[in-house]
This record gives structure tokens, sequence and C-alpha cells, in this order.
């Protein structure tokens, strides 16, 4: 016997030969791709009618899927890859982060040892049924499909897997969300509650303009004039490993070379931790509010107040002082409003209102209800409230020039302006 083939098919048909330098037989056959592209994948056997045979199945498998799959490649592998080669790139840092907890915490432990290439529909089920069993919500296992499928429609282009298997399976349906409504009484109460307080501006804004939790959060001293410029927002990003596992910290944000991804199309701006400044997903999203009454003389106030606190970011809102063991409290610093005291603050004005409990997110939607029982057309609050799609703005109901958009803002105002008692 020598190293050379012994046997040879017909071009195209795959050969069959003797391998001497591990004593087996190897069925090895050139495919082509859809896209193209050739590869020549081997397999071996310890006799030659073994190859035979599985240079047979190689065929059959080319017939079905157009290619073969040989590799060993795990879910778990192939979605951390995809994530770190492809996602972090790609995505802002948030979305990403998203994308990670649904693969490091529902797909892998659901289905992560599974190979790729034999992946079925009834494991795919199983990441909804790992999530429900959790006692997640719908709307976590519907996120935790789409991450899968997309990772899946990856490894499908890339020709590490035959079909992207998620599309053979429904995508968990998601039960719709209970508003908990808040109505233009409760706007005045909210507004009478806070009147007095030093962030109290802050919720008037939510009510009266409908802007994000972010761009309100991450507005300057310097974007605020006669409107409102939420070019950009407020954003809490996780910080990452930079040391390949050398150090041993638990969280990335205490790793000595700590590190964020962010894509090359993506602006950001530090403040401080873990809080940037990020420029909005959408152009729609970038946009100029017309400052208008009540609004304008509430935030005027707060301007005048923010210039004469320490304030080395130029923020318009700036975190309460933190309270010292013991009783009383420290000076302020001027440190960026956390997103998540944020939230706890916007839950403590409800109860001080004497109001039910609502998502702070729910002012948004009280803000679109507004502008409708103002009668101002769909497109003008599609542009006040930032909504890329008028079905979504739709949604959050039970492109004007700057003087229209200030007449319909006026119009919502006068029905929650509680300086016109």
């Amino acid at each position: 016997m020598t190293d050379e083939a012994i046997k040879k098919r017909a071009n195209g048909e795959g050969s069959v030969f003797y391998r001497k330098s591990d004593d087996r037989w190897c069925a090895s056959l050139t495919v082509v791709r859809p896209d193209g592209t050739t590869h020549r994948p081997t397999k071996t056997a310890k006799t030659e009618h073994g190859a035979r045979i599985k240079l047979k199945e190689m065929k059959r498998a080319v017939a079905k899927d157009g290619d073969i799959y040989t590799s060993r490649l795990t879910v778990a592998a192939w979605m951390m890859k995809w994530f770190e080669t492809d996602v972090v790139k790609e995505l802002r840092p948030k979305t990403a982060a998203s994308y990670k907890t649904n693969i490091t915490q529902y797909i892998i432990p659901a289905i992560g040892t599974r190979l790729l290439a034999i992946l079925t529909p009834d494991d795919v089920r199983k990441v909804a049924t790992y999530v429900e069993a959790k006692g997640l919500s719908s709307r976590t296992s519907a996120s935790a499909y789409q991450t899968l499928s997309l990772g899946l429609e990856a490894a499908r282009k890339e020709g590490k897997a035959p079909r992207n298997t998620a599309d053979l399976v429904k995508r968990p349906r998601t039960k719709k969300a209970k508003l908990a409504l808040l109505t233009a009484d409760d706007a005045i109460k909210i507004l009478y509650t806070v009147a007095g307080d030093r962030l109290g501006s802050r919720w008037a804004a939510a009510l009266l303009t409908g802007a994000r939790q972010g761009e309100l959060l991450g507005l300057e001293l310097d974007r605020v004039g006669d409107s409102l410029d939420l070019s950009w927002q407020l954003q809490r990003i996780t910080w990452e490993h930079g040391c390949e596992g050398a150090c041993d910290k638990k969280q990335g944000a205490a790793c000595p070379k700590r590190k964020i991804t962010i894509p090359e199309d993506h602006e950001v701006r530090h403040l401080e931790g873990g809080l940037w400044l990020s420029r909005p997903k959408s152009s729609k999203s970038w946009r100029i509010i017309p400052l208008v009454e009540p609004l304008r003389t509430i935030i005027e106030r707060r301007v005048e107040v923010a210039r004469n606190e320490p304030n080395p970011h130029g923020l318009l809102w700036t975190s309460e002082p933190d309270r010292i063991a013991g009783g009383g409290y420290k000076d302020l610093d001027g440190r960026p409003l956390d997103p998540s005291r944020d939230n706890k603050a916007w839950h403590a004005v409800l109860d001080r209102a004497g109001l039910h409990d609502a998502r702070l997110h729910d002012a948004r939607h009280t803000a679109v209800d507004l502008l409708y029982d103002a009668g101002v057309p769909e497109v003008l609050i599609q542009d006040i409230v930032g909504q890329s799609v008028l079905s979504v703005t739709r949604g959050y109901k039970s492109k004007g020039n700057h003087a229209q958009l200030s007449a319909a803002l006026t119009s919502m105002s006068a029905l929650v302006n509680p300086l016109s008692d």
C-alpha cells in the first residue's frame, strides 16, 4: 500500500483512498455550496468498505442539504463566538448586553451542549420551556427565541449549520402588556405633588413631553433654551473584562483592564462609572421639542438652580445627595441621575400623590393620550415622541415644523396646566 489514492471515482464523484499515517481509509468529496464556494470534507473508516459507505452518506447529505456538516460545534460554542465576533461589534452596548443575557442565562443552559449540525425543532422549543420553568415572562421567551434565531441564521450563512432550525418553530407569543394608565387628573396631581421638589421639573418634563427616560436624564444645560435638544441620551453600559481571564474579579467593572466594546458607527461620551451619553438609535429619535407653558417656566427655574449647584457634567438634572449613616445627607456632588434610582424616585412620587403604581414608561403613554385628547394630528404626535413608525405611536394610546409642534404641545399642556388656576 502507498499513501497515494489507490481507488478514485470520476471527477465530482468523490474518492476513496488509504492513509498510511494513521492506518485509515478515507472518503473525500468536493462540495460546491449554493453560494459558489467549495470545500472538500473527508470522513474516515477502518476498512475500504466502511469508507465507501461514508462516501454514499456524504452524497446523500449533499443531495438533501446542499452541503456536508462535519463540525462538532455546539450551540454554546457557536453562540458565544457569534456574540464576540459579530454582535458586540455591530450592535449598541445595551442591545448587545440583552443578547448576552439571552445566550448565557437561557439558551446555553437549555441546549448549549447540542450540536449545531443536528439541532432539531424540539431543541429550539426547549429554550422557551426553560424560560417558562424559571417563571419568566413570555416576552423573555420571545426575546431568547429571537436571539437564537439570529445566531442560527449566522451559522447557516457561514456554513456551520445546514439550516436555521428556528425557522421551523413559531416565535413564542407574548402577552399584551397591561398599562397602568395615568389620566390628565393624575398628571395634575403629580405636578402639584412635586412642585416644591428639587427635581420636580424632571417629572413635569416626562408628563408634558413624552420623552424617554434616557433622553431626559441626558439633557445638558447647553441644550436647553426655547427648545429641548434631545440629541443624546443617558445610558448605563456594562463594563467587560479586558484581561482575558487573568484577573480574579467577578465583575467586569472591577477588572484592571476593563473595557466597553462600542460599534464604530455609535457615538458615545463617558460621564462616570458605567454611565455614558450616547446618540439615539434612530434619526427619528434625534429631535428638538419646543418648550411651552407650563413646562417652559418650570424648566427655566431648574436651569437657574442647576447653574449654581455642583455640576461637573453640565446636566440639567443631577443626583440627590446620599444619606449619611446615623442621619443627615452628604453635600450635592453633581453626579448624573442613575436610571435605577430615577425609577425608584418615580414610584415614590406616585405614592406621595396617592396614585396607583405605574411604570415610569407609562408617563410616556400618558403624554401620548393627552396629545390625542387635545386633538393633535397623529403625524405631529409621532414627531413629538420620536416614534419612527406611526403604528407604534397608535399603540401608545388606551413631521411637523417647529411652529406646529409648539402649537400641539401648547394644546396638550392646557389640559394639565396647574399654573392656570
